[in-house]
């Protein structure tokens, strides 16, 4: 135990913060490759949403949607990808881009 701790000792503030950076990027690399082979695991999901009948929450990594029930506010489903349509754009007041 002593012989770690002196070993500890010869380094300094610095040292040990570029160790502590380099540890952080092993281990975002290590989670990265591992998301890579088995996918994204939806930990962080977005604030409900309600679109055309529609109760969903999205996943912030990687853009999956799964059903959301207001009533039980509970996720439930399979996770989906919803394609892009532009028939669900908005349509852009001009008027109000001439203004600014």
């Amino acid at each position: 135990m002593e012989a770690t701790l002196g070993t500890l000792e010869h380094y300094s503030n610095e040292d040990r913060r570029r160790i502590a950076d380099i540890t952080r990027g092993v281990t975002r690399g290590v989670a990265g490759w591992l998301t890579g082979i088995f996918g994204c695991t939806h930990k962080q999901m977005s604030r409900p949403f309600s679109r055309q009948g529609e109760n969903y929450r999205v996943c912030i990594g990687c853009g999956a949607h799964r059903r959301f029930d207001p009533q039980t506010w509970d996720s439930r489903g399979p996770f989906y990808y919803k394609a892009a349509s532009t028939s669900e754009l908005l349509e852009i007041n001009t008027n109000a881009l001439r203004s600014v």
